[in-house]
């Protein structure tokens, strides 16, 4: 496979937490096409189990689709901040507790017109603490069995990607691990 090459790049939007750009792009065969980038910040999401293997979930108010929605604690990686730092974060931040092992479960590029990574994480070992949310996040903490997280995932109640990516790879390898 050839690669593209980029003639020009304009931006068609931006702010702080977006910029959208229209590249004039050279295909291989020499053809010339219009192709949209967005450029978003990377983000984290955390999966944390308790002691007493319980799931520490949140049901956060999702104003884009009006939906309140079950998922596990994610977050931006600020400006400078290390993927693992941005987890321990957002843990404490949305949760309250304090994670004293958090474990990378990889990464993956949650749309392919971008160049954004979503990190996960499995946070073990927590503390409790108090939350410190932002004024827009509306957060309720939930502890779910690893079974009511099973039964959430697969009659489809749960809608976020990471949620859903790292839940499932937390089944496959606990599976496996039996």
């Amino acid at each position: 496979m050839q690669k593209w090459t980029v003639v020009d790049t304009k931006i068609a939007y931006q702010s702080k937490y977006m910029s959208v750009f229209n590249d004039t792009i050279k295909l291989p065969n020499k053809s010339i096409i219009s192709y949209a980038r967005v450029k978003l910040k990377d983000f984290c999401s955390v999966l944390p189990i308790t002691e007493n293997k319980k799931i520490v979930m949140i049901e956060i108010y999702r104003y884009p689709v009006n939906y309140i929605s079950l998922e596990i604690p994610s977050g931006y990686v600020k400006q400078g901040e290390k993927p693992r730092d941005c987890a321990l974060r957002e843990l404490e931040e949305e949760t309250g507790y304090k994670a004293r092992r958090l474990t990378s479960f990889g990464w993956f590029y949650p749309w392919t017109r971008s160049t954004r990574r979503a990190h996960l994480f499995i946070a073990k070992n927590l503390t409790e603490g108090r939350q410190k949310t932002e004024p827009t996040e509306q957060i309720k903490i939930k502890l779910l069995s690893i079974e009511e997280a099973r039964n959430k995932l697969e009659t489809g109640k749960i809608k976020h990607a990471p949620t859903i990516i790292a839940l499932q790879k937390f089944l496959l390898t606990r599976a496996r691990a039996l």
